[in-house]
């Protein structure tokens, strides 16, 4: 380390000391926070409050939101993902979303656009629409992810289910805005359970005329079933040969994989993205857990075979955990775990049986467990 990086780290620690023994606070920002809201409604110390400029809704279960972002934001790579957090009944909500428009089109803008899913029975998705009408505001992280395609350097299958379509439109988006010539072969394998629910469906088609190696193949699901080897063969014979990317819901993902693999393809060439914490199949749940809520007094079960998170088990029991990204991601949801083995599906590791500050939302009950709740 160079005596610049040392200084610049020296004088960042001791910012930090200062700003906490001055204001109880990591930062100044976070202290004057309450008082900045006062003029700047929803205003965040660490996020960039941005504007909806439109919501646009693109099929009954689908929506865009059209964003411009604060001047500080840093930008994105195709494929990756911010964290959108808003205010709802008084409280901070926070969930993540792919960004659905290319970095071309922001650079020329100033926009971007991230596509939603009405996710039934939820509490923030179909709410986004009618709170966040032309002017609404919102707050933004940087984007975060490694599921990008910088270049099409190498032959590309992409496997998109439903409104994992969203990565893959920024990168189709992107090589068409830009002008990049696609010399490698690009297929794409879209699937929806009915001809309505194809997202973009006319936009992909430019984009398959303005590139002669790309091919889109729209998959009804409803009509011959969902992904399997057979369809590797008919729409892409030479998957073994391409790097491929997986984008939709986890049960989905985890099948194309298993598939994938069956096929031989080599695990280096299989990209994927989770909405979420990853499905898990738990070693030792061969037997219901118990999992008793120590603070509240309730109890339940979560039954054998079952990989609910112990976020879920304690909101189907009407108790209310602070959570915030239900991802693994803003450690809102931390809690202390007293006794009992939980798994976590982030880290892909089992907990010991001792007293531990835990995340909720993707902590699975492996054993019974009691929690300070």
């Amino acid at each position: 380390m160079n005596n610049t990086t040392d200084t610049s780290n020296l004088l960042h620690t001791s910012w930090l000391w200062f700003a906490r023994n001055l204001t109880n606070n990591t930062s100044f920002s976070a202290y004057f926070e309450p008082i900045v809201q006062l003029l700047l409604p929803q205003w965040r110390a660490d996020r960039f409050r941005s504007k909806v400029i439109d919501v646009r809704r693109e099929s009954a279960d689908m929506y865009s939101l059209v964003i411009k972002p604060n001047k500080h934001w840093q930008g994105f790579t195709a494929g990756q993902y911010i964290e959108l957090t808003v205010e709802k009944d008084g409280a901070w909500v926070s969930r993540f979303f792919s960004i659905s428009s290319s970095p071309e089109y922001y650079e020329k803008s100033g926009l971007i656009e991230i596509s939603i899913r009405i996710q039934e029975n939820g509490q923030i998705t179909p709410w986004l629409p009618q709170a966040l009408k032309s002017g609404g505001v919102i707050n933004l992280s940087q984007a975060n992810g490694d599921f990008c395609l910088d270049e099409v350097s190498k032959p590309i299958l992409m496997i998109a289910g439903g409104s994992g379509i969203t990565p893959f439109r920024s990168m189709l988006q992107q090589i068409a805005q830009s002008g990049q010539a696609v010399t490698k072969p690009v297929s794409l394998m879209y699937y929806a359970r009915s001809t309505e629910h194809f997202l973009f469906r006319e936009e992909l088609k430019k984009f398959e005329q303005q590139a002669p190696n790309l091919t889109v193949h729209f998959i009804d699901t409803s009509d011959i079933g969902f992904f399997s080897d057979a369809h590797l063969l008919t729409y892409c014979e030479d998957f073994n040969s391409r790097d491929i990317y997986i984008c939709g819901p986890g049960p989905m993902i985890l099948h194309a994989r298993k598939v994938l693999q069956q096929q031989g393809v080599n695990g280096d060439q299989i990209h994927y993205e989770f909405f979420g914490p990853e499905p898990v199949s738990l070693e030792g749940s061969e037997k219901a857990s118990s999992v008793l809520f120590q603070q509240s007094g309730k109890q339940v079960t979560a039954e054998k075979g079952e990989t609910k998170t112990l976020l879920t088990l304690a909101e189907e029991a009407e108790l209310k955990p602070v959570t915030g990204c239900r991802i693994g991601v803003c450690h809102q949801c931390i809690c202390q775990k007293k006794s009992g083995v939980v798994y976590n599906s982030k880290t892909k590791t089992y907990s010991d049986t001792g007293q531990e500050d835990i995340q909720l939302c993707v902590s699975v009950p492996v054993a019974d467990v009691v929690l300070a709740l």
